[in-house]
């Protein structure tokens, strides 16, 4: 049975007792829950009906979110960026811990300019829409909000790649 990709934005505790009534078909299946931003009391609920939790840009608004995104077990975790939409945004809490994006491969500083959408060119990225390349983003955020800051940034998306591989039956 392919496992759930379940969609929860501000859906207030209802998301989680729907599933908590649904146990049965949600437990069997297993899952993420995605664009999660529920609170703590939520996010126990889900994981304890077996669900993973992701995390992207609209999961780090707020200091009430990154704190519950900070609880998020390791081994539960998997970070999204829900392109093009809920990037991290300047005016979301989590934007104290972006730095410059970073080529995969490299590791050097990427010098994508942001361009408004009507300015878009070839090597640029979108002003303020969420791009695959800011998954980095997410990453720093989360691993910011756990304490971790850049160093622990490896040990999140090992954690959070072994995740995605275990849920989705990929090849690592």
């Amino acid at each position: 049975r392919p496992p759930l990709f379940l969609h929860n934005r501000a859906a207030r505790g209802e998301f989680a007792a729907m599933c908590k009534e649904r146990r049965g078909a949600v437990g069997a299946a297993g899952g993420v829950v995605h664009s999660f931003d529920g609170d703590a009391a939520e996010l126990e609920q889900l994981l304890s009906l077996g669900l993973d939790i992701g995390i992207n840009g609209c999961s780090l608004k707020t200091e009430a979110n990154l704190a519950v995104a900070a609880r998020v077990p390791l081994g539960r975790l998997h970070l999204e960026t829900d392109a093009p939409w809920c990037g991290v945004r300047r005016t979301h809490a989590g934007a104290s811990h972006l730095r410059p994006l970073r080529h995969a491969a490299t590791g050097a500083v990427c010098g994508w300019a942001e361009e408004k959408k009507e300015r878009w060119r070839r090597g640029a990225t979108v002003k303020d829409r969420g791009e695959p390349c800011h998954i980095q983003h997410v990453l720093q955020v989360v691993s910011g909000a756990r304490g971790g800051g850049e160093e622990g940034e490896a040990e999140v998306a090992a954690a959070a790649f072994a995740n995605s591989v275990r849920v989705f039956g990929l090849a690592s």
